[in-house]
């Protein structure tokens, strides 16, 4: 495991911590204290998955994980609207805005959830052949992409660094879903 794999794999159980500590420390002394950091450590975190976030597959997953949490806390938000008061028009505006809030919270919930499905839950494809060319996606936050076989698959930072030194042939295994490498054995170089 890399350092990278050991510091993504630290995130979830530092946010139950996280939250657990903030409730137990609520009303006391100690909560500001603790809250600082929580704060410091979760910019850390912050800082660390916008410069790292494609170095592990874990770390792929957090994102995608962050994304199902953050869909739902946004379709949830709005259950705890107050009571709307005047006429249609004076109730219009915030009932359209609470409702696209909820629209696109589920939405988003439903892309992240529905990749995550895909890439843990089904049988993965399995591809074997020859790393034919490596190249990222062209965008400044550009995905590492990989030919086997004639397939397109996107692969994390450590395997497109080894694979544009060598182009060995493999047998790997991708998600269906993110269309991530999630597993590879090397047969030859």
């Amino acid at each position: 495991m890399t350092t990278a794999e050991f510091i993504a794999a630290c995130f979830w159980p530092f946010v139950i911590i996280a939250v657990f500590a903030l409730l137990k420390a609520r009303n006391t002394e100690a909560y500001p204290f603790i809250g600082k950091i929580v704060f410091a450590v979760a910019f850390a975190y912050l800082g660390l998955l916008l410069f790292y976030d494609k170095s592990s597959i874990i770390a792929v997953n957090d994102v995608h994980v962050g994304l199902v949490v953050l869909g739902l806390a946004m379709a949830g938000s709005q259950l705890r609207q107050p009571q709307l008061y005047g006429s249609w028009r004076d109730r219009a505006k915030p009932l359209a805005s609470m409702i696209l809030i909820v629209l696109l919270g589920c939405g988003l919930a439903w892309y992240a959830g529905r990749m995550l499905f895909l890439d843990h839950l089904t049988s993965r494809l399995v591809i074997e052949g020859r790393v034919d060319r490596v190249r990222t996606s062209g965008s400044r936050r550009s995905d590492y992409l990989a030919d086997i076989a004639g397939r397109t698959v996107k692969v994390t930072t450590p395997v497109y660094e080894r694979w544009q030194k060598l182009r060995p042939v493999v047998r790997v295994e991708v998600g269906r879903g993110s269309n991530y490498v999630y597993d590879i054995e090397y047969l030859s170089n």
